[in-house]
């Protein structure tokens, strides 16, 4: 219950942030209303004030139940008065924050807001097949994401996201998504020369901000490099996964890529299990290994099956299994 109210309060934070300052001014005038016919029904009827007040209230709202009326022509013109002018207020109230919704709702389904959320939030310029492959599995770990792409309608109605339409090398566009306290920035569009010029304008503009982007050509790759983006890759069927991860943990395309990369000389290797370990624990083996020859057990290839970082006292080492190792090639 706590959850669902704590959702509603927050999704109605987000829907009148723009407009916080008008719907506070016509509360205000209302309030204002309602506390004056207040204090003359009171001071007429001669009621206590929080009865008067409460009648004002259900008056004004069209409650009107009936327990407290006015008992002198004063009080009478008093009431219409309030009829007038506060059911008028409370209409004009109504009529703005349904129009507010209705504007919010637009323009998250259609992209013509701009991003509410200010720091800590993950901004994707572009939408590439990479991105759709990976949008729901980015939301899944519940960070506020910002995405600014030029496609007809938002692709999620998740309340932690923002959708911005728009070519992302346009700097309006970019602005709109209030990239300088993000988290971080994701840059892939299918044509790399929009993911270029956009990470270029991101990285001038600022110097701070994590930038992943990804390519579909590895040339592309090398130039974004050298204006300072901070994690490239090229995409591909692993490049959805490890898009997710480098989310959630800065660096992580970098480290696979040294893994997977010839060129490195720490890498991913393939050894037989040497006959001193045959029979051992996982966990003893790992120790034996590191001491022994300086490179890390990670998995365990058991009938073409890769297992990784088994069960440390209960996993047994078989002379056919194959280690894998990081170390050097």
């Amino acid at each position: 219950m706590f959850v669902v109210l704590f959702n509603l309060y927050r999704k109605f934070n987000i829907i009148t942030l723009k407009h916080r300052s008008e719907l506070l001014r016509i509360l205000i005038i209302l309030l204002a209303i309602l506390l004056i016919f207040a204090f003359l029904f009171s001071h007429y009827e001669k009621i206590s004030y929080f009865k008067a007040f409460y009648w004002a209230v259900t008056t004004a709202s069209t409650v009107g139940y009936g327990d407290v009326t006015p008992t002198n022509n004063i009080g009478r013109v008093i009431a219409m008065g309030l009829m007038l002018v506060g059911i008028g207020m409370l209409g004009v109230f109504l009529a703005t924050l349904s129009s507010i919704m209705f504007e919010f709702k637009l323009g998250r389904i259609f992209g013509s807001m701009e991003s509410h959320f200010v720091e800590k939030h993950v901004v994707i310029l572009g939408y590439s097949n990479l991105i759709k492959q990976s949008l729901d599995e980015i939301l899944a770990e519940k960070d506020n994401i910002t995405l600014v792409a030029d496609i007809d309608k938002s692709p999620s109605n998740d309340i932690n996201f923002v959708f911005i339409k728009g070519d992302i090398t346009e700097n309006k566009n970019i602005e709109k998504a209030k990239i300088d306290k993000a988290k971080l920035c994701i840059i892939s569009d299918d044509d790399d020369s929009k993911t270029l010029i956009s990470a270029i304008t991101v990285r001038t503009k600022y110097k701070d901000t994590y930038i992943i982007a990804l390519v579909v050509k590895k040339e592309t790759a090398g130039a974004l490099k050298e204006i300072g983006v901070n994690e490239v890759f090229a995409t591909g069927s692993f490049s959805s996964k490890l898009l997710v991860k480098s989310v959630k943990i800065r660096g992580a395309s970098n480290f696979f890529s040294q893994l997977m990369n010839e060129d490195f000389e720490e890498g991913l290797i393939e050894k037989n299990i040497p006959s001193s370990i045959i029979g051992k624990s996982f966990h003893d083996a790992l120790f034996f290994i590191k001491e022994t020859t300086d490179e890390l057990f990670v998995g365990v290839k058991r009938d073409g099956k890769m297992i990784v970082n088994p069960d440390g006292k209960t996993f047994i080492l078989d002379k056919n299994d194959k280690m894998i190792l990081i170390g050097k090639k």
